[in-house]
């Protein structure tokens, strides 16, 4: 059993219509754990086929910027935010509103961000399937997480073992056994200290789950023992505004006190947007 610790990152969207094609790909294959399978050419493909078996949640994680004249209909389009300044619109929405609208042919209008459009940001959470259940809350944000539904953790590329992630009121203890029915006769007794009781909960899931496995279960079954501590990569592209409600909830806590191992990271990526003057 694999421990890892809570983290995020900010992905950058590349320049231009190939980076738009690039940011789908990278989301998308964080479902299926598939990273390895991008290529320098695959990108667009990727995409082509997502539209071809109408699996277009996934195109709203790209980010389209675009500048022109008469392109008021994105200001009745509630994906999209629209501005004018003088005989210009000023359009940020994203490849899914263009492919499900007919709109394609906008791509020719396509541009860089400039101060006159709204920003929309790509985060990359690793943390636990218990705290993605509240981050997915925020259902205005584009959202792609790794399935335990496709992903068999009994396979080499997992290393034939589940991941978990460390809440915060866990601390990893050096001298604790790892040995499971050392640890069973332990929290059978009473006498296992709060690491341990952990530990063996997490361990004895992936021995369940893998026996499973084993047994012909699918992934899709054998899920069903993961505990709410297994470890998962969730993707959120969101406009700067829901950012800023994001924030308020996980990190500032303005409707209540957030979860600590929520708090563990909207603090922190409170912070970087500060730092890249993104808020």
């Amino acid at each position: 059993m694999n421990i890892i610790q809570p983290s995020f990152e900010i992905w950058d969207q590349q320049p231009g219509p190939d980076g738009v094609y690039r940011q789908i790909e990278r989301a998308g294959r964080v479902c299926y754990k598939s990273e390895n399978n991008a290529t320098l050419t695959s990108a667009k493909p990727f995409v082509e086929r997502m539209v071809k078996s109408q699996h277009t949640a996934m195109l709203e994680h790209g980010t389209v910027y675009l500048r022109g004249c008469g392109l008021d209909k994105y200001h009745y389009n509630k994906f999209s935010r629209y501005t004018n300044v003088g005989d210009e619109d000023f359009v940020t929405t994203n490849l899914r509103v263009l492919v499900e609208n007919g709109w394609e042919s906008d791509m020719s209008l396509f541009c860089e961000p400039t101060p006159h459009h709204q920003r929309r940001v790509t985060v990359h959470f690793t943390t636990q399937v218990a705290i993605t259940r509240e981050f997915n809350r925020h259902r205005a944000n584009s959202m792609a997480e790794q399935s335990t539904r496709y992903c068999n953790y009994s396979k080499e590329k997992f290393s034939g073992e589940i991941s978990v992630n460390l809440p915060s009121w866990v601390s990893c203890q050096g001298n604790t056994t790892d040995d499971l029915l050392t640890l069973c006769q332990k929290v059978a007794d009473g006498s296992a200290d709060d690491y341990e009781n952990w530990l063996f909960a997490n361990m004895a899931a992936e021995k369940a789950y893998m026996n499973l496995v084993a047994a012909g279960r699918k992934p899709q079954e054998a899920r069903a023992v993961l505990p709410l501590d297994t470890n998962t990569e969730l993707v959120h592209t969101a406009f700067v505004s829901d950012w800023l409600h994001f924030f308020d909830l996980r990190a500032l806590g303005t409707t209540g006190a957030p979860h600590p191992d929520a708090k563990l990271l909207a603090e922190p990526l409170l912070e970087e947007f500060r730092k890249r003057q993104l808020i």
